[in-house]
């Protein structure tokens, strides 16, 4: 894992040296942490990231040193951007909420890692590790799930299925395609709204 780690680290290391200077955090999260710690071969990574950077922050941060930034997701609180061959998202620590009829959030920025991890889908994609430091953040346990092949949501799964019902396309996925058992809950739930997967557009 370390290994897997360093290399992600060393990717980024224009962007991690910028937040550092400015005194903001950089974690590394989602698929490519869950990746590595399976010991996936990573190649040419699309890289998320989380930060307690505003938006605005980020850019100035990033557009001196990357070789192209878009801003198609900034108010969705992501800036995108390439360094060489890699490519990656940066977004401000954030949670949602969400209407009845649509998956589309309404977000509220957060200075908070713990609350942004929790809105994602699984606890095997809410990881996250420091930039500068290799510190690990395991808040819900997913490194343990992904090692007992256990599929859980950091949320109640009707939390989590009613704001976006494409997780539970998703839950059928990742059970598949790591080899990995949803607890009962999230079965019960995921035939429970299964209609909700209509709003999905």
């Amino acid at each position: 894992m370390t290994e897997s780690f360093d290399h992600l680290r060393n990717l980024i290391t224009p962007i991690t040296e910028r937040f550092i200077q400015e005194k903001y955090t950089l974690f590394l999260v989602g698929g490519v942490v869950r990746d590595a710690l399976v010991h996936q071969k990573i190649e040419s990574p699309d890289l998320d990231l989380t930060t307690n950077a505003t938006p605005d922050q980020i850019r100035a941060l990033v557009e001196p040193v990357a070789d192209a930034v878009w801003l198609q997701g900034e108010r969705f609180g992501t800036i995108g951007l390439r360094i060489g061959e890699t490519r990656m998202e940066i977004t401000t620590h954030r949670s949602e909420s969400y209407t009845s009829s649509s998956r589309k959030p309404s977000v509220t920025f957060s200075l908070n890692l713990e609350d942004d991890l929790s809105r994602r889908d699984f606890t095997v994609n809410a990881m996250a590790i420091a930039v500068d430091s290799g510190n690990f953040f395991d808040p819900f346990n997913g490194k343990s799930d992904l090692e007992n092949k256990i599929l859980r949501t950091p949320l109640s799964p009707f939390e989590s299925f009613n704001d976006d019902p494409l997780r539970i396309l998703r839950a059928a996925r990742f059970s598949a395609g790591y080899d990995l058992q949803p607890v009962q809950e999230i079965v019960d739930t995921a035939k429970d709204l299964a209609e909700r997967i209509l709003i999905v557009s």
